[in-house]
């Protein structure tokens, strides 16, 4: 079986380093760490428990952790690829995984997860993250932990348009970013200015999410009610427009 990766999926590619041990966490099908290893960007390594693998799929849910199993013997990787059921990271410090990806889950739900295990914030960890709603809560978490964001790429499929973002403990000394209410939502301009294409999604991500702020403030404006979050935000948004 080859995989092939949707272009969500294909943003977390560029951040996983050779060499290391993946954990995929809310696997699914396993497509993500399948695709690493038939690529040849994975590589077996020994874990803490002496087995030689290249990563960790793991899911909460059963029928997930099933159909990856199905699809890894599909592709020929059992011996490389250990599937696992926890509650996000519990138990995988067993296997110390260096490189860690978490898609498809709310930002808050990320942060939280991260929050439940601390053994991830040490030098050499990497998190790879795309977060489906409040991006602004889980960029507001790994800078106030301590977290330097070391990249943000955007992908679209259909209608909606994705953000990715690689994060690493930050070393000593370092100074973090301060961020506008609308980088906090939509990313900092500084990871898109050199490349069309991600310009092009990132004008029409502030678009998107300035229409939806927009719309939110003014129903509650109608309802009587206080928008002052809302009007940082669209404030914010417009000028962030304006700079591209």
């Amino acid at each position: 079986m080859s995989v092939k990766l949707t272009p969500r999926l294909m943003t977390a590619v560029p951040y996983v380093r050779g060499g290391r041990l993946v954990a995929d966490i809310g696997t699914d099908h396993a497509y993500l760490p399948i695709y690493l290893c038939q690529q040849r960007k994975l590589t077996p390594v020994t874990v803490k428990n002496g087995e030689s693998l290249c990563a960790i799929a793991a899911d909460i849910n059963k029928g997930p952790v099933e159909r990856a199993d199905q699809h890894i013997a599909e592709a020929r990787l059992t011996p490389y690829i250990r599937t696992i059921q926890p509650d996000g990271l519990t138990g995988l410090d067993a296997y110390d995984p260096e490189d860690i990806i978490i898609f498809g889950m709310g930002g808050e739900l990320i942060a939280a997860i991260l929050e439940a295990a601390p053994w991830v914030h040490t030098a050499g960890k990497r998190l790879i993250l795309q977060p489906m709603t409040h991006a602004e809560k889980l960029r507001e978490y790994l800078l106030k932990m301590g977290y330097a964001i070391v990249g943000e790429t955007l992908s679209r499929e259909g209608d909606r348009i994705y953000q990715t973002l690689c994060a690493e403990p930050a070393p000593e000394g370092y100074t973090p970013p301060t961020l506008s209410p609308a980088e906090l939502a939509v990313g900092q301009k500084s990871f898109r200015v050199t490349d069309p294409e991600q310009k092009a999604l990132y004008a029409a991500l502030i678009d998107k999410t300035l229409r939806t702020e927009t719309y939110i403030r003014d129903t509650r404006r109608r309802a009587g009610q206080k928008t002052p979050e809302q009007d940082l935000l669209v404030v914010s948004l417009t000028a962030l427009r304006n700079q591209l």
